[in-house]
Formats: structure tokens, C-alpha cells, sequence
């Protein structure tokens, strides 16, 4: 019991210290970078460390599965569609159906009905975009010829 509980414990202090230290290398990176370029260019900064680190993780998960690179790209890929598209796709469905119950149980009337209006125009969801559009098209490229 003890030891599940320092697992835990443990398991969250790493957590935190890493989002800390996330945050800091963010700030440094921010203050002395990003800020003496121009908005055009650090939006192109963002989408090229974007598309990147998304590369440099696919490389990991490969290594770590002993898959091939272009497996893993395509696992890559489809868990980073799912993790991006998907949550911005149900959250106006979410609202709307709070806004339902809302309206609905007290009367309460908080607002107009939300569509999906396609994603974020952020560098972190473009480059997320991109990377993945990119690693489709190459893994159906490589497996075409045993498709045919």
C-alpha cells in the first residue's frame, strides 16, 4: 500500500517539475528567440519545431517497439489526428448539449448553438496537421505497391 502510494507520489512530483521546466525552457526560448523575430516567422518557427518533435517522437516510439520507422508513422499519425481533431470536433457538441440541458431544466438561455468550424489556426494544430497529412500520404506511398 505504502509503495503504490510513493509510486504515485512520485510519479506526480515528475509530473509537475516537468511541466515546470517545460514552462521555464518555453519562457527563455520566448524571451530570447521568438521575440526578435517577426509574427510571420515565428509562426513558421512554431510549425517547423512542431512538425519536428512530432519526428523525433516517432523515431522514439520506433526505437522503443522495435517497429519500422514508417509503422510507427502511421500509428504516429492516426493517434495525433484523434488526440488533435477529435476533441475540437465534440466540444461544440458538448456545449450545445450543456446549453440543452441548461435551457431545457431552468429556463436558462446562455447562447447562440456552436458549429465545428474546422480546427485552430494555432502553429502547434497546423504543423500537428501537416506532419500528419505528410506521414499518411508517405505510408501510403510505400505500402501502394502491395496494395496493387
Amino acid at each position: 500500500m505504502i509503495v503504490k502510494f510513493l509510486a504515485s507520489f512520485s510519479f506526480l512530483v515528475m509530473a509537475v517539475l516537468f511541466a515546470g521546466v517545460l514552462s521555464k525552457v518555453s519562457s527563455v526560448v520566448e524571451t530570447r528567440f521568438l521575440s526578435k523575430l517577426s509574427a510571420r516567422k515565428q509562426r513558421n518557427v512554431l510549425i517547423g519545431g512542431t512538425v519536428f518533435l512530432e519526428s523525433c517522437l516517432v523515431m522514439l516510439l520506433a526505437k522503443a517497439s522495435e517497429w519500422s520507422y514508417i509503422d510507427s508513422l502511421f500509428v504516429a499519425s492516426l493517434l495525433l489526428i484523434a488526440l488533435i481533431w477529435l476533441p475540437a470536433y465534440f466540444r461544440p457538441y458538448q456545449e450545445n448539449a450543456s446549453r440543452t440541458i441548461g435551457r431545457f431544466h431552468r429556463g436558462l438561455h446562455s447562447g447562440e448553438i456552436d458549429i465545428h468550424n474546422g480546427g485552430s489556426r494555432h502553429p502547434f494544430f497546423i504543423g500537428t496537421l501537416i506532419f500528419c497529412t505528410v506521414g499518411l500520404l508517405t505510408v501510403f506511398a510505400y505500402y501502394f505497391s502491395y496494395i496493387t
